[in-house]
């Protein structure tokens, strides 16, 4: 089951962790009577249960438990717009979905509380809350006496081309037992405009049945841009060994510069002692006060290989 820690954010932001108009350097300075709301948001056009809001509170920098405390009883709203050729947003305000903490059986492992869904997941799964790539949205959240929002879009998804496996190398477990391992190779094509970032994660073995995109942790986690490579044929070895025979359910995620600057700067972060040490820098994309986190939206696009 997942923990809600602030120190690795987005297993904080629960195990689990976009947008033009909101994008700002966030220095973290805890003290003691400064909790932070954090905000781990999610929008995509292929999984209605992993779009989700988590709403959770940091707690004292020094006490040694440092563990998030969930924020329940929120207002929670996603809408769905676009944006004009004036670089202003029009809203629908007929599409709006109001998110509410559910219990959902087919998820397992998330948190008990201060996670948000659509309640069609339940009532009417075929109509459930799915992004649209092209589309824009707003989050808008009443917690605690207070309003925040954010905005994301959702991109066109780059298109996973292949997959294969190779770079067969030997590990050790815990038990030191040995075991052969693979290395997945991703083919795909960037689009022909500058500026495109992708995410990576992968779902396999012990970690298939995790909740959520920040449950996937920091090791199923890599980034890429297109600076160099732009509207190239691409492929991409990642360093994670996996287990020969082992299915994997690879995602590619193309995401707004924002969300990758989030994410980049939370992963170098987390490797830097937490986002919470000093000193960090954190790419917040929710607006409002005292409150840090991420409203990310992933187009995506999906493979299964079976490595071998």
């Amino acid at each position: 089951m997942r923990t809600v820690k602030c120190k690795i954010g987005w297993a904080a932001l629960v195990s689990l962790i976009a947008f033009v108009a909101c994008e700002r350097d966030f220095d973290i300075k805890i003290r003691n009577n400064e909790p932070q709301l954090v905000v781990e948001a999610y929008i995509n056009n292929l999984m209605p249960t992993f779009n989700y809001v988590i709403l959770s509170k940091s707690k004292n920098y020094y006490e040694p438990g440092f563990q998030n405390t969930p924020v329940g009883g929120a207002k929670v709203y996603i809408t769905e717009g676009e944006l004009s050729a004036d670089n202003k947003y029009r809203w629908d305000e007929t599409s709006t979905r109001e998110l509410r903490e559910i219990s959902l059986l087919q998820v397992r492992n998330s948190p008990a509380s201060g996670v948000y869904f659509d309640p069609r997941l339940v009532t009417d799964s075929a109509n459930a809350l799915r992004g649209k790539p092209g589309k824009h949205y707003l989050l808008e959240i009443e917690a605690e006496g207070k309003k925040y929002t954010a905005t994301t879009a959702l991109l066109i998804p780059v298109p996973v081309d292949s997959l294969s496996t190779g770079n067969y190398f030997v590990d050790e477990d815990d038990n030191h037992d040995t075991m052969t391992k693979a290395r997945i190779t991703v083919y795909f094509k960037d689009p022909d405009t500058i500026g495109n970032t992708q995410l990576y994660y992968w779902r396999h073995g012990g970690i298939r049945n995790n909740f959520g995109w920040g449950g996937l942790g920091a090791n199923w986690y890599t980034p890429g841009t297109d600076e160099l490579v732009n509207g190239q044929h691409i492929k991409i070895t990642h360093s994670y060994g996996f287990v020969i025979g082992d299915t994997v359910e690879y995602f590619m995620a193309n995401v707004e510069r924002k969300v990758y600057n989030f994410w980049d700067s939370f992963n170098k972060a987390r490797d830097n002692g937490g986002p919470f040490a000093t000193p960090v820098s954190l790419l917040n994309t929710i607006n409002g006060e005292n409150v840090t986190g991420c409203f990310s939206g992933f187009s995506l696009s999906t493979r299964n290989i079976i490595v071998k």
